[in-house]
């Protein structure tokens, strides 16, 4: 897909888990290959929103992609914060009008893990970039940004 000239994006990732939040960062990267990208880590999952907050506030990015893993165990813990996490970007969304995508992962295995933040098949980085580029090329499409 053809773009006339470059978007900025903003991409906040959780250091917990970095193995594999490196991983969705790389592929997001790789998806957004052009643009100008502000990459800010924060902790972990919870940390996210305020993050994504400022940086939608500043009307600076085109979107802002939330990347991060929890994972979910024997207690109610990780849906609380998966929950928390979920309602806030939603919220920055909607209160902003810049596009929030959210990839903050709920994993159970090993293997799940691997393949949504490391696979070729199933790697929410990338689609997390491509939606962002596709909200982005709508928005300008229709004279907003």
């Amino acid at each position: 897909m053809a773009r006339s000239s470059k978007f900025c994006f903003a991409l906040v990732v959780s250091e917990f888990n970095r193995d594999y939040t490196d991983a969705l960062l790389a592929s997001a990267q790789a998806a957004l290959e052009g643009h100008e990208l502000k990459i800010v880590r924060v902790p972990g999952a919870y940390e996210i929103p305020l993050q994504v907050q400022r940086l939608a506030r500043t009307k600076r990015y085109a979107a802002v992609i939330a990347l991060g893993v929890v994972w979910q165990g024997r207690t109610l813990h990780a849906q609380e914060i998966l929950r928390a996490v979920t309602d806030a970007l939603l919220r920055i969304s909607l209160e902003t009008d810049v596009p929030v995508l959210h990839q903050v992962l709920a994993v159970s295995t090993e293997a799940e893990a691997r393949a949504r933040c490391m696979g070729t098949k199933l790697n929410r980085g990338r689609e997390a970039a491509e939606a962002a580029l596709a909200l982005a090329d709508g928005e300008r499409a229709k004279g907003r940004r």
